[in-house]
């Protein structure tokens, strides 16, 4: 699949996993708590958040905010805040 998205894994280290093309990365119950927390951020502001406390490293900035060209990016925030209501850590 292309672009960006959450997955609920729920184990005991992680909540969830981001995906982004063809890989992904774990998501910290942290940072997906402070993310839950900017539900009013626009898609722009709220794609920045995400690269920048997910992508631990450039390599990783970059991988993500390519996926996140490779679609519509308007309705993958959108899918990724509802994600966000409705897992809540």
């Amino acid at each position: 699949m292309k672009g960006l998205w959450f997955e609920w894994i729920g184990n005991r280290h992680y909540s969830a996993i981001l995906h982004f093309g063809e890989s992904f990365v774990p998501v910290e119950d942290d940072v997906l708590r402070l993310l839950s927390k900017q539900p009013e951020a626009t898609p722009e502001k709220f794609l920045e958040q995400v690269i920048e406390r997910i992508g631990i490293n450039p390599y990783l900035k970059k991988k993500i905010r390519a996926a996140a060209d490779e679609g519509d990016p308007r309705s993958q925030i959108t899918a990724m805040k509802e994600f966000l209501l409705k897992y809540k850590v």
